[in-house]
Order: structure tokens, then C-alpha cells, then sequence
């Protein structure tokens, strides 16, 4: 499998630990396109994301959320969990699945002391 295999629209989703007063917005649709992905989500937040095979059944995903175009109550939060506006940069291997065609990408992210469980379940593309 290459990385182009794992193009094709997503839905994404996401359960955090964070408990503070920012209201997260970043589920939603993306689109992969040669291992990449760029999209805003609902509070305005840039997001780019690279995904690397690492084997058939990991993925490296690298994302970068930048708040620079996002709504002016909204930050993002530094690994101490204090606010900012500046970009944050996540990594994660995720586990690559398959069923009946599909795929789904699905692992946690830890930033500090918050820890955001992630999956990303493609909708359509090759193979479905």
C-alpha cells in the first residue's frame, strides 16, 4: 500500500480530555490527496495534516492547527493548557484499518496533559 491508497474523503472525529472554557470545533470532512490534507474547521482553525505509512497497519500523522484566521474569541491551548494564537503542531501514529473495503484511521494524540482520542473513517475513494 502506498501512501496515495489513502486518499479519498473522511470523516473525522474526536473525544478530548480538555476541560476548558475554548469550545473545540475540529470534527468535520477532509479530503486526502497524496498522503495530505488541508482544511478550517468550525471555530476557523487552519488545519494541514501529512500522513506516512509506516507499515500496513500504522500511520504517521503529522498536523499543524493554525488559529491565525480563526474566530477572534477562539486559541488554541500550549502543552501547560494556557492559550495561544500561534500555530500548534501534533503527531501521532494512528492504527490503519480495514473492513469490507474501507479504511479508518483511529489513535490518540498527546499534547501536554491533554490527550485526544481520533478517527478518521474514509467515506469514499479507492476500494469502496
Amino acid at each position: 500500500m502506498s501512501t496515495t491508497e489513502l486518499d479519498g474523503k473522511y470523516h473525522v472525529s474526536s473525544t478530548s480530555t480538555y476541560d476548558g472554557p475554548l469550545e473545540r470545533k475540529s470534527d468535520g470532512m477532509t479530503e486526502i490527496r497524496n498522503g495530505k490534507t488541508s482544511r478550517f474547521d468550525e471555530n476557523g482553525v487552519f488545519w494541514s495534516s501529512h500522513f506516512t505509512l509506516l507499515n500496513e497497519g500504522e500511520v504517521e500523522m503529522l498536523s499543524v492547527a493554525d488559529p491565525s484566521e480563526a474566530k477572534a474569541d477562539f486559541a488554541l491551548t500550549r502543552p501547560d493548557g494556557s492559550p495561544t494564537c500561534e500555530p500548534v503542531t501534533y503527531r501521532s501514529v494512528l492504527k490503519l484499518s480495514r473492513k469490507d473495503g474501507r479504511l479508518q484511521m483511529s489513535g490518540q494524540i498527546q499534547y501536554g496533559e491533554e490527550i485526544t482520542l481520533l478517527t478518521m473513517r474514509r467515506i469514499d475513494g479507492q476500494n469502496n
